[in-house]
């Protein structure tokens, strides 16, 4: 074996330096996007009431093929079931508009519940 000489050396230093910030790069790389749209943040004070009018809970994100929720309530996350559809009026305090949206609910938690439109 020959001697490396020491332009090989730095060579062969900064292909290793690479390599580690390759390395180390990947890990930091964020698990693969499955949602179809983006997530749109929701500043306003929107919140969604069931038929009944009923407060479910406040508009947190939307997107373009549902919405999240924080509930308003435990009662709000006990009367949905996963697979559920339902009529929501979704409302706008600072304009006073009221939009009626079908949803299904995909996932319910203590501080979420997940919307998909119909």
């Amino acid at each position: 074996m020959v001697p490396a000489t020491g332009q090989k050396m730095k060579t062969m230093a900064v292909r290793k330096k690479k390599t580690a910030a390759l390395a180390v790069e990947e890990k930091a790389k964020p698990l693969v996007e499955r949602r179809r749209y983006e997530r749109v943040g929701v500043p306003a004070a929107a919140f969604a009431l069931d038929v009944h009018g009923n407060e479910m809970g406040r508009v947190v994100e939307t997107s373009g093929g549902g919405m999240l929720l924080d509930p308003a309530s435990p009662w709000a996350r006990l009367a949905l079931v996963r697979d559920q559809q339902l009529m929501l009026t979704i409302v706008e305090p600072a304009t006073g508009n009221m939009t009626d949206i079908y949803v299904e609910v995909r996932r319910i938690s203590e501080h979420c519940i997940g919307l998909r439109f119909l």
